[in-house]
């Protein structure tokens, strides 16, 4: 008799566990991984030289300041308005073009280049020629930003003393570290993208969760994977 009448009993404390545990099904359910989708994005050594040749057709040269070592820092105004010291990209010097080319499993690039360094021990130095880099890519994730990293591998030099060649060496780098690494190559509006449902009332939002290149001759094949997530 006393079991007959605990069963009521039972039965909402059954009910009522069962209840306690619906939000957490709930939560459990809204955290689930997002669905992951895969792409490919392949680019040609031409987009980027073509690129190059409507910078250099529509706009000024590029230009960066170089790094002044603390020796040379103590230059009147007069000296740096006449020589400043800064570095200029060219499309070509003695025959080499400024261009990107891919090969097997790297970037390579020569870059023209003319300059000009004020010196307190050697005066003003007026430079030119010809840098030769490797570019590194790499994606970062949080920024949602494809990037390149520029080193250069070697450097032809004109006008510049065997004496100065190695510092000259050392401030392009330096100067391509402070001024432009990483190189924005894709930024977050070119990498993602929201996709409005229109009969589902809502969009969905590609985030890119990875990017591995792939570099082959003349092309780069970009491999993503991207998350569909609810754009709120």
């Amino acid at each position: 008799m006393a079991d007959r009448m605990n069963l009521p009993a039972r039965a909402l404390l059954f009910i009522g566990v069962l209840l306690s545990t619906l939000p957490a099904f709930g939560q459990i359910n809204r955290q689930r991984p997002p669905r992951i989708g895969e792409a490919t994005i392949t680019v040609k050594e031409q987009f980027f030289n073509s690129m190059l040749d409507a910078i250099f057709e529509n706009l000024k040269a590029p230009s960066t300041p170089l790094v002044i070592t603390d020796s040379d820092k103590k230059r009147t105004d007069e000296s740096a308005r006449s020589c400043p010291s800064e570095i200029t990209l060219q499309r070509e010097n003695s025959g080499i073009k400024t261009a990107v080319k891919f090969e097997q499993g790297k970037i390579i690039a020569p870059l023209a280049f003319m300059g000009a360094y004020n010196s307190t021990l050697l005066g003003c130095l007026r430079f030119r020629g010809v840098a030769y880099t490797e570019w590194s890519l790499e994606f970062d994730r949080s920024a949602q930003v494809l990037q390149a990293r520029i080193r250069i591998t070697d450097m032809r030099l004109e006008n510049v003393p065997s004496l100065a060649q190695g510092s000259i060496v050392t401030l392009v780098q330096s100067a391509i570290d402070a001024r432009i690494n990483p190189l924005k190559i894709l930024r977050p509006e070119q990498l993602s993208s929201v996709v409005p449902i229109a009969a589902s009332g809502g969009s969905l939002r590609l985030r890119a969760k990875e990017v591995k290149p792939e570099i082959v001759p003349g092309l780069v094949h970009l491999h993503l994977t991207y998350e569909f997530l609810l754009d709120k």
